[in-house]
């Protein structure tokens, strides 16, 4: 399980690369990153890279980043998991405090 998790975040980190790259010429942009389940096949994530002029809420099963070309800098503002149950053995081997402190008193919009 561990290996097709680090698999599937190389792919989605190289999507997110390209969107970057063919993007320079734009001065500053956001660039929400959307997961969520086929409606037509329930065991197939669906991943989408959409850019924005402006902040997009926060959202479950997003990743947002802050891009800006003319200081040269990219900034992760958030990771939000997807809402979906699961059973856990054993406790996150660790815990994110600004995901954590994010998620508090948010008006959670799953789309």
């Amino acid at each position: 399980m561990g290996d097709a998790r680090a698999m599937m975040g190389r792919e989605v980190m190289d999507r997110i690369r390209k969107v970057v790259d063919s993007n320079q010429g734009k001065k500053a942009y956001y660039l929400l990153v959307a997961s969520r389940q086929d409606p037509t096949d329930e065991k197939r994530i669906r991943t989408t890279i959409v850019l924005s002029g402006v902040q997009p809420p926060k959202m479950l099963g997003t990743m947002c980043f802050h891009v800006d070309n003319q200081k040269g800098r990219a900034k992760r503002l958030w990771v939000l998991p997807l809402d979906r149950p699961s059973v856990i053995k054993a406790p996150p081997a660790e815990l994110v405090p600004e995901i954590a402190a994010a998620a508090r008193r948010l008006p959670i919009i799953h789309g």
